[in-house]
């Protein structure tokens, strides 16, 4: 984050895109009249058509070889495999078409003018990005983060909006199997990819072919989620490879100079997908992706302004002809089937998702949510009132923003009145979910409204009981604007477990960092660190922030909790629910080492670990009070944390999984000698303290 996007971000210097559209006339507008900026300036004999991307496609060698492979390994064909070839790219490829775009415009405009209050865009950094284009030979792969299905639709409508292409949009085959939608969001520049075919010889090199031609031939950007899916938590996920390396392995041909990535944090104020998200944490499959799906979901129109505000900021672009050395070129050159090593790959990967993270907009409801959840562990039983919400918010806000470098657009003051109304208009789009009673005082509404509305016949973990799930899905719809905050607070938090009340050791709390630090990794996507004394920077960082703001004091060699008890808890709390997961996991698989009539699956683990956590919840005030803990997400994320440390291995000869024993126990004594401060009251019985009951009337206020 430069210093100017950050001036940019506090100054007020986004603009609202819609403030101009609820002024004019949709229909005039999308029809006006238009020449895109195109992003990548070729001489017109290098810029391919569809038809002629799909004849580069079907002559490549290696499509070529591939296309003889199948006809000798199967018996069928050439002319056959040819056909098949044809088709796979035809049902691949995007066909752009501005009149398509200039007519849905018109809906979409409309659409995100009823769900959207504003819609914020760093518009000085994407004008001068598109002032490089017209300028620049280069590649350009936009990189957006991924929390809604809405995500590619908004980067095309903002760049139409400015006047610039649309990209080349990497799009999943649920899209293109839907009647109408499918072809339509062709149009628009979709490209349709299928999500597993690494045992598909001919469509992988299609794919890779396909992928290669575009970044050298076509004269738009390209569009691709480098985290693959959405994330349901609100929190980045660990980037996918596969696409991303194909692009950079395209560098190594030489038709361009360089491949510019550019990352792009989406924040919303409400997803527009959330409580199906909280619904598929707890192991609800998603509803299948269809045309009356998409018609039943408008009834999200049917309430202006119900899902607030987005930020889209833009970060600085990341240049891979910097990090490809040109001895690897000059390699492809004289060795065709050379592969840039997957160590450059998974860096980029890691220095978008770092972009992601440090662009990222915070909402006032992620600070509510935050301060809620506490509240709910800590004091349930004294009223949560506005004006104390004020002075919490006020404080928690400052520290974020101050102290943590957090970016959120709210213009700073110290006015309470001021601050009362950016709290009050925050809550306005989740009053299904957090509303102020008629004594202004803080609560929580039900938002399961009972197991009718879901399909338990394909769920996907342990079978929740509806008393469970009256109080999980309020929680962890909490959780999820809770998320976004870890960006900044992870590694504080980290440090703050580590601190015991007696004082803790400096190496000490330092090894129980870095153990935390480890198992997080792929939670926080955190690049990997072996370097003992980078670790130790990094950990010195953090404590001098909580040393500053009097967390945390020092004396001789000890780490002691120092008068800001607060914030420590807050730290402590926020954290508590990935600690849990991991231990109840590791304690399960300990126990699992001694039986031998049940088969160790990925299903059976992560339906036994939610089975667990759900007694817990209501049986101990130890291990796994936070209902956040019945997230799938959380359990799968925390799986694959445990086979990347090797505590687990997954045996490809005979797909089953064993266990290092040794290891296991190492970490199972590690995360018990933690000094955690479990909340005294069991969350499920302080839970309903503060849910607001029919009875109740709430204040139109909001």
């Amino acid at each position: 984050m430069t210093d100017e996007m950050e001036r940019n971000v506090r100054s007020g210097l986004f603009v609202d895109m819609l403030e101009d559209r609820r002024k004019d006339c949709d229909f005039l507008w999308v029809t006006r009249s238009m020449e895109p900026s195109l992003p990548h300036l070729l001489p017109p004999e290098s810029v391919y058509d569809r038809e002629k991307i799909i004849h580069s496609v079907l002559l490549d060698k290696q499509v070529r070889f591939a296309i003889d492979t199948v006809a000798r390994t199967t018996g069928v064909g050439v002319k056959d495999v040819e056909s098949r070839a044809r088709a796979v790219i035809n049902e691949m490829a995007s066909k752009a078409d501005l009149t398509t775009v200039r007519w849905l415009g018109i809906f979409i405009t409309k659409a995100m003018k009823r769900m959207f209050s504003k819609i914020y865009i760093n518009e000085t950094t994407l004008l001068d990005l598109k002032k490089e284009m017209q300028i620049s030979q280069v590649q350009y792969i936009y990189v957006p983060s991924h929390r809604s299905y809405l995500d590619f639709i908004l980067l095309s409508y903002i760049l139409f909006s400015y006047d610039m292409a649309l990209p080349n949009i990497a799009a999943g085959m649920d899209f293109y199997n839907m009647k109408i939608v499918g072809e339509l969001l062709r149009k628009t520049g979709a490209f349709y990819i299928r999500r597993s075919f690494s045992n598909d010889l001919l469509y992988k090199q299609i794919f890779r072919a396909y992928i290669s031609t575009i970044v050298s031939h076509s004269d738009r950007a390209i569009e691709f989620f480098v985290e693959g899916t959405r994330s349901r938590s609100q929190k980045s996920t660990m980037p996918k490879y596969g696409l991303l390396s194909i692009i950079v392995e395209s560098l190594l041909q030489g038709d361009v100079p360089d491949i510019h990535f550019i990352p792009m944090s989406i924040n919303y104020e409400r997803p527009p997908e959330e409580l199906l998200f909280v619904y598929e944490m707890l192991g609800v499959p998603k509803p299948k992706e269809s045309t009356a799906g998409l018609f039943r979901s408008l009834s999200i129109l049917q309430k202006p302004f119900s899902h607030g505000r987005i930020f889209f900021n833009i970060g600085e672009p990341i240049s891979a002809s910097r990090l490809v050395d040109r001895a690897y070129r000059q390699k492809k050159v004289l060795q065709p089937s050379f592969k840039v090593p997957s160590s450059i790959v998974e860096n980029i990967a890691y220095l978008i998702i770092e972009s992601h993270k440090k662009n990222t907009v915070l909402m006032p409801i992620n600070i509510i949510a935050l301060l809620l959840n506490e509240r709910i562990q800590m004091k349930p039983r004294e009223p949560y009132t506005l004006d104390l919400l004020v002075q919490d918010y006020q404080w928690l806000k400052n520290f974020v923003t101050k102290s943590l470098k957090a970016l959120m657009y709210e213009i700073e003051t110290t006015d309470n009145d001021r601050i009362k109304q950016e709290i009050l208009e925050s809550l306005k789009p989740h009053d299904e979910l957090i509303a102020l009673d008629s004594s202004n005082t803080l609560k929580v509404k039900q938002r399961h409204k009972g197991m009718k509305q879901i399909n338990y016949s394909n769920i996907k973990g342990y079978p929740l009981s509806e008393q469970t799930l009256q109080i999980a899905v309020s929680a962890i719809n909490i959780s999820i604007y809770i998320n976004p905050t870890l960006v900044f607070l992870a590694e504080t938090a980290f440090v703050a477990v580590t601190i015991g009340e007696n004082g803790t050791q400096t190496e000490v709390a330092l090894e129980r960092y870095q153990l935390l630090r480890r198992l997080f990794s792929i939670e926080f996507v955190m690049r990997p660190i072996e370097d003992r004394a980078l670790i130790k920077t990094e950990w010195e960082r953090s404590l001098n922030i909580l040393l500053s703001q009097d967390c945390l004091y020092t004396e001789n060699d000890l780490i002691f909790v120092g008068n800001n008890t607060k914030l420590f808890s807050i730290l402590h709390n926020v954290i508590l629910p990935f600690i849990d997961i991991i231990y109840v996991m590791c304690t399960l698989l300990s126990e699992w080492t001694k039986r031998t009539s049940i088969e160790l699956t990925d299903r059976t683990i992560l339906v036994e670990t939610q089975k667990e956590v759900e007694r817990l919840l209501f049986d101990t005030k130890d291990w796994c009070q936070h209902p956040y803990c019945l997230s799938l997400d959380l359990c799968n994320i925390t799986w694959s944390n445990l086979l990347s440390q090797g505590i687990v291995t997954h045996q490809k000869n005979t797909n089953a999984y064993q266990i290092d024993k040794v290891k296991l126990a190492y970490l199972i004594n590690a995360l018990r000698e933690l000094p955690l401060r479990h909340p005294t009251e069991i969350y499920v019985n302080t839970f309903p303290l503060i849910i607001l009951t029919p009875s109740i009337d709430v204040q139109a206020k909001l």
